[in-house]
């Protein structure tokens, strides 16, 4: 799902609330007062609030918050394009012992892969050559994926809710002014536009998250990959574990480092190191590589 039909369906919510005001909730009558998006203070990123609603009880005048983290029906990814203070908000100040922790336990399946494409293998285009892996963080399992070594309990505090976020995500923006907590979210609520036509359709769908039974969250890991041909990385993404290629013994061989996660890019720190390899031994492009000789024979795919 597109980050544009996510923001669609938020705004429905949205709007459901602020046309829609009258709803039941707990047992009582309530009305919503106000509902918006919370805003992080600063420019970058989003809160785990994705829909924040101000509502009174219509007996009472009570006032109270409802705060909704909002994920489509076939959700899946809850954090792509990671860095160092994205996966710190995620998973508390330890981040990167656990990160370490987590790649080094998957050290057979990084280094025991094709990591050199000479005609493409799709996604991966010509002239390919795998300089580390970024970074997401998802609900299913992939091809290169673990489950995040955290309880339950911290993976629904950090991931779902956000109690780590940095105060600009925490005490966010909503309708022009900072309301703190804002930004940390409540309820889960899994759903699609169809599914959503009053606010009691909301209250009934949304559930605790402290509730939510969750299964496993994993860390996936995808390929970053230098392309010869074109002279560039897929984008400069910082990277969760690095490979440094060196010319050893007259062939090109991979180190792989898994300290240091994602404090280096692709882009700028590791393609540069695959071009001096390159150039040592006088090769323009993948597809000038002679396996066993120039390269050993398991790391590269015609």
């Amino acid at each position: 799902m597109t980050r544009r039909e996510y923001g669609l369906l938020e705004d429905h919510i949205i709007n459901t609330f602020r046309n829609d005001r009258v709803f039941l909730y707990h047992g009582k009558m309530c009305e919503a007062i106000e509902a918006d998006k919370p805003r992080p203070q600063s420019m970058g990123g989003e809160c785990k609030t994705d829909v924040f609603v101000r509502a009174k009880i219509q007996d009472t005048g009570e006032e109270f918050e409802i705060k909704i983290s909002v994920k489509k029906t076939n959700k899946e990814f809850m954090g792509n394009k990671l860095k160092q203070k994205d996966v710190e908000s995620y998973i508390g100040p330890d981040w990167e012992n656990i990160l370490i922790e987590a790649t080094t336990s998957m050290r057979d399946s990084f280094e025991n892969r094709t990591l050199m494409y000479a005609s493409g293998h799709y996604p991966i285009k010509p002239n390919s050559i795998t300089v580390g892996w970024k970074l997401e963080i998802a609900d299913r399992a992939r091809a290169l994926s673990i489950p995040i070594p955290l309880s339950e309990r911290r993976i629904k505090d950090y991931i779902y809710k956000g109690i780590n976020q940095t105060s600009d995500k925490k005490d966010a923006v909503v309708n022009g002014r900072v309301v703190p907590d804002s930004g940390v979210a409540d309820y889960l609520l899994v759903t699609c536009k169809e599914n959503i036509k009053t606010t009691n359709d909301v209250i009934e769908q949304m559930e605790l998250i402290d509730n939510v039974d969750i299964g496993d969250t994993y860390f996936i890991f995808t390929a970053n990959n230098y392309r010869t041909d074109v002279k560039k990385a897929d984008g400069p993404r910082a990277l969760a574990v690095r490979i440094e290629w060196v010319v050893d013994n007259g062939k090109m061989t991979p180190k792989f480092h898994y300290d240091h996660p994602l404090q280096y890019t692709g882009e700028q720190d590791m393609a540069p190191i695959v071009r001096h390899a390159l150039d040592y031994l006088g090769k323009e492009n993948i597809t000038d590589m002679n396996p066993g000789i120039d390269v050993d024979k398991y790391l590269f795919e015609e």
